[in-house]
């Protein structure tokens, strides 16, 4: 895989990236210890793992502790919570049994490589030591800064940073009027998404990439809340590439994995701009190439330890046709396995 050229850029922002998850790793133990502390002297914990467990997306630490200020700094928007928990419940345990022997846990700092060890609290204030690769056998509270929540506000970040660089521009307003035709992905498949067990849900992303009028660049972000664990199937009928926001009938689909560090996120937008947007029109390539020349310079500007650690780069799947229909199709890396059809969007 091609990497970033530019190498002092990407040993700076490795390093600004370490510093940044040892400062929230800091933030989440010290919220677990806050959460332990109460659950210590709460008469109904089973209660507090209902809550947590029978939500439908993590539930945000501030509905648990409603007194606590959870505000993080993000992206440069200014102040959010997107703190939450999650529950990982062994199958051998049922939500309305004992819950004494609950732990409350956070990730470890650093990139997944270098965690030797997963650290809790117990329900007595006690330090637990859990293995990083082996779900343990009791139940565990999990408090993250960088799950659910905080994967909505990086796609709109995301995808309105591409606006402002020019990289993404809106679908014809006679789109809106009549309906559209779109790509609708109704079954896929991750055999390796690379999440240790106390990360929770992987969160998946994609990228749509293609071309407007003049080859000029067009980058979709996309987010896939659904796919949480690799091995599985999954039947989204989620409607993945909107075809008026493109000028031809084929894009490429980038599939990758967040592992929650925001440095290494402004990192993927300013190199998207300076790769994709500041070398000039693909003006006189034949469309498809032009895509696949603009799916390369993402790919080329994807910093290089995200093929190591960080966020992971998980598929491509090459030359996405309009109306070609899917059936468990892999993607190049052969990780990801997809099908696909089209489907045309009735305006009201």
């Amino acid at each position: 895989m091609r990497k970033m050229k530019n190498l002092l850029v990407a040993t700076l922002a490795t390093a600004a990236a370490l510093a940044s998850t040892s400062v929230l790793a800091a933030s989440e133990q010290a919220l677990a210890k806050q959460l332990a502390l109460k659950l210590q002297n709460s008469k109904d914990v089973s209660e507090t793992v209902k809550q947590v467990a029978k939500a439908e997306v993590p539930l945000l630490i501030k509905h648990v502790l409603p007194n606590l200020e959870t505000s993080r700094t993000f992206l440069g928007t200014g102040k959010t919570d997107v703190t939450e928990v999650w529950l990982h419940l062994p199958e051998t345990r049922a939500l309305g049994g004992d819950m004494s022997d609950l732990v409350v846990a956070f990730p470890p700092a650093g990139n997944e490589s270098s965690w030797t060890e997963v650290t809790g609290y117990d329900l007595k204030g006690r330090t637990v030591s859990m293995d990083v690769n082996e779900a343990p056998d009791f139940p565990v509270i999990v408090v993250e800064d960088h799950g659910y929540h905080a994967m909505q506000r990086k796609l709109t970040t995301l995808n309105e940073a591409l606006r402002q660089a020019g990289l993404q521009k809106s679908a014809p307003a006679i789109a809106s009027a009549t309906g559209f035709d779109a790509k609708k992905l109704t079954k896929i498949r991750l055999d390796d998404d690379q999440e240790p067990w106390v990360k929770g849900s992987a969160e998946i992303y994609g990228l749509v990439t293609g071309v407007l009028a003049g080859n000029e660049p067009q980058v979709v972000a996309v987010d896939m809340p659904y796919l949480d664990k690799d091995g599985t199937n999954y039947y989204p009928n989620q409607l993945f590439i909107n075809w008026s926001q493109y000028e031809y009938q084929v894009v490429d689909m980038l599939l990758y994995e967040d592992d929650g560090d925001d440095v290494n996120y402004k990192e993927l937008v300013k190199a998207l701009i300076t790769a994709v947007g500041a070398v000039g029109s693909l003006a006189g390539y034949p469309p498809v190439q032009a895509v696949a020349e603009i799916t390369n310079r993402v790919i080329d500007a994807t910093p290089s330890h995200w093929y190591t650690d960080d966020d992971d780069f998980v598929d491509a799947c090459y030359t996405i046709e309009k109306f070609k229909r899917y059936t468990d199709y892999n993607c190049a890396g052969g990780n990801a396995r997809v099908n696909m059809e089209h489907f045309f969007v009735q305006s009201n």
